[in-house]
Parts: C-alpha cells; sequence; structure tokens
C-alpha cells in the first residue's frame, strides 16, 4: 500500500484508536487487579469506538474533525502537532465536561468509581508516543 497523506491520516486515527482505548483498559484492569479479563482490552477499542467510555455517542470522530480542520487551515505541514492538539483538547475538553456534571468518575458497565484523569492522561502518552514513534519516518518523508 503506497502511504499518500489520506492512507497517512487514516493510519493515524486507526492506530489511534486500538492504543488509547487499549492502554485504558489495561490501566483500568492494573487498577482493579483484574488480570483476568485481558479479551477486554484486546476489544476495548469497540466500546471506545462508540463512546462509551466517554459517554458521548461517536465521541471518536470529534478529535478527528479537529484534526482535519486543524490541518486544512492552520497546521497544513504540521500534522503530528494537529495530531497532539486535537486529541488532547477534545479528551480533556470531555473530561472537564464529565467533571461538571459529577459523571467524572463513572465508566459505564464497571461497578468500581475512580476519577478518570487516572485513565486519561497516560492513554494519551503512550497513543501520542507510540504514534510519533511509528509514524515519524513517514511524516519527515511527506515533510509534515
Amino acid at each position: 500500500m503506497k502511504l499518500n497523506k489520506i492512507n497517512l491520516f487514516l493510519l493515524i486515527w486507526v492506530i489511534h484508536l486500538f492504543i488509547y482505548y487499549a492502554i485504558y483498559l489495561s490501566s483500568n484492569s492494573v487498577l482493579f487487579n483484574k488480570y483476568d479479563e485481558i479479551y477486554k482490552v484486546i476489544l476495548g477499542f469497540i466500546p471506545g469506538f462508540m463512546g462509551i467510555f466517554e459517554q458521548i455517542p461517536l465521541f471518536f470522530f470529534i478529535p478527528l474533525i479537529l484534526m482535519l480542520i486543524l490541518i486544512k487551515t492552520r497546521l497544513k505541514i504540521k500534522w503530528f502537532k494537529a495530531y497532539v492538539i486535537s486529541i488532547c483538547s477534545s479528551y480533556l475538553l470531555n473530561y472537564v465536561w464529565m467533571f461538571s456534571n459529577n459523571k467524572h468518575d463513572i465508566i459505564y458497565g464497571m461497578p468500581e468509581q475512580i476519577n478518570l484523569i487516572y485513565f486519561i492522561i497516560p492513554s494519551l502518552v503512550v497513543s501520542i508516543a507510540l504514534n510519533w514513534l511509528i509514524f515519524r519516518k513517514t511524516f519527515k518523508k511527506l515533510g509534515l
């Protein structure tokens, strides 16, 4: 497959979807000592894509569209910067929204309550780092 800008954009978000929610759920499993739930980690992208963790249906498309707007307007040649800005602002604003509605410690389908910032920050850091490690040569090659 030839890696052009469209394919790169789609790959960035597919990798983000798999990595972010795998880290999100694995940190949840580690915090609550539920090591037998590895299947949830592997399939975590499905509820993540549907927006169950963010409590907004199809939330995944908000940072995707924000990045698309940023690379079409302001950051035309800085795709990685647009990616970082879009996911950090989207997920952290979503956390602020959940905090203001007193939903910041609830994960749907799980009886335990813990502040979601403990899942969001590590997931963002790992997702950003792995996307950089995977695509840094491609960004440089395409001049992005």
